[in-house]
C-alpha cells in the first residue's frame, strides 16, 4: 500500500515515483556514475552522510521519537513488538522503557548503516532487501506495514536535527525514505512468496 502522496500525474519521475525537477535532472546528468535507482547526486549523497552524523550522536533518542510517533498514530501495532506491555503506560514511562529504547536504537542504527553505504549501491540495496526479508518471518507483519514508518522517520529526523534540517535536507530525506521503504517492502514480499511456495511443495 504505497502512500498516495508519491503518485505523480505528469512529468518525469524516478523509478520510485519521486518527481524529477529540472534541477534534479541537471544534477543527475552531471553525476554520470549515479545509479538510477537512487535519484540523488553524488553531492546529495555526501551531504546526507554528513548530516546523518547529527542523528548518530543521538541515535537512541531519534529512534524513540520515531517509534512513539508511529505508535501514537497506529496503537494497534504495539502487538508487533516485544515492548507491547507498555501500550497503556504514560509517555514518560514509555520513553524510559529499556526494551523500547534498545529496539528503537537498533532500527536507527540500521538506517545509519544503510545510509553509510549509499555510495555502494549493491551493498545499500542488499541491506534493505535482507531487512525486508527478515520481517516476513515476524508474526502479524505485512509488507505494506513498512510505510507506517515514513512520517515518523521524517518527524524524528527533523526534531533531532533542528536547524540542520533544511529544505534541501527535507527533499533528500523524503527521497531516501521512499527508496528504503520500497526496497524493504519488496524484500518482504519476495520472502513471503518464497515461504508460500515452500509450504505448498
Amino acid at each position: 500500500m504505497l502512500c498516495s502522496c508519491f503518485g505523480v500525474k505528469s512529468g518525469a519521475v524516478s523509478s520510485y515515483g519521486v518527481p524529477m525537477t529540472p534541477t534534479m535532472k541537471a544534477r543527475n546528468s552531471e553525476a554520470k556514475d549515479c545509479d538510477p535507482r537512487i535519484p540523488l547526486t553524488q553531492k546529495q549523497k555526501y551531504v546526507l552522510t554528513k548530516n546523518w552524523k547529527g542523528i548518530d550522536r543521538e541515535v537512541c533518542a531519534a529512534g524513540v521519537e520515531m517509534f512513539l510517533k508511529m505508535l501514537s498514530l497506529h496503537p494497534e501495532y504495539y502487538k508487533l513488538f516485544p515492548f507491547h506491555t507498555i501500550a497503556t503506560s504514560s509517555e514518560e514511562k514509555q520513553r524510559m522503557d529499556d526494551c523500547l529504547r534498545a529496539h528503537a536504537e537498533s532500527v536507527m542504527k540500521f538506517f545509519g548503516h544503510t545510509i553509510a553505504n549509499i555510495g555502494n549501491t549493491e551493498k545499500f540495496f542488499e541491506l534493505l532487501n535482507e531487512n525486508g526479508r527478515s520481517h516476513a518471518h515476524k508474526k502479524y507483519f505485512k509488507p505494506e506495514m513498512f510505510w507506517v514508518m515514513e512520517e515518523p522517520f521524517l518527524y524524528s529526523v527533523k526534531l533531532i536535527l533542528g536547524e540542520r534540517y533544511t529544505d534541501n535536507m527535507d527533499s533528500i530525506y523524503k527521497t531516501l525514505i521512499t527508496i528504503m521503504l520500497t526496497e524493504m517492502e519488496k524484500g518482504c514480499e519476495l520472502e513471503i512468496k518464497s515461504l508460500n511456495r515452500a509450504s505448498n511443495e
